[in-house]
């Protein structure tokens, strides 16, 4: 021990936490020191001391192959709900991408008609001008007369093209 220095000896007290594995440990040597003091013969005291560690023993194996089947039984669910939530994914995915190839298809096609139908009109309007064109060099008047249909006349106060009125 060493001095302090007012000359009295200095003592260090250190504690350390205690938990439940010291207060089990203390109960099973309690326990031991009960049975070895008890009032009975060295073999029935041993009898009783087997099988008490014969039912700990099976009360253990119950505990940890119960925690082990309720672990199992948790992991086999979420690997069940995660497989589910993947499948709605990916069906909605597929869903999804059907819908996206028919309404590019369906684009597709209707460019196709459209373009049909124009080409179809301008080829239509060639022919005409071609017919009216023939028609004009060789004298005779157009073959088809066109109508011209007045909707609405309406007298404008605004300044002409060149600022009169």
């Amino acid at each position: 021990m060493r001095e302090h220095e007012a000359g009295g000896p200095l003592v260090i007290i250190e504690r350390h936490g205690g938990g439940a594995g010291a207060f089990l440990w203390g109960a099973l040597l309690g326990a031991g020191a009960a049975l070895l003091f008890a009032p009975r013969s060295g073999a029935q005291t041993q009898a009783e001391i087997r099988q008490r560690a014969l039912r700990l023993r099976d009360t253990a194996d119950d505990r940890v192959t119960s925690a082990r089947s309720a672990v199992t039984d948790a992991v086999d669910r979420t690997r069940e709900r995660v497989r589910d939530q993947v499948s709605s994914v990916r069906d909605l995915v597929e869903t999804r991408t059907d819908q996206a190839r028919q309404a590019v298809e369906a684009g597709r096609r209707a460019a196709r008609e459209a373009r049909a139908e124009l080409e179809r009109r301008v080829s239509d309007a060639k022919d005409a001008v071609s017919a009216g064109a023939e028609a004009i060099r060789a004298g005779a008047p157009p073959a088809a007369e066109v109508d011209v249909v007045v909707v609405e006349v309406g007298i404008d106060d605004a300044p002409d093209v060149f600022g009169e009125r």
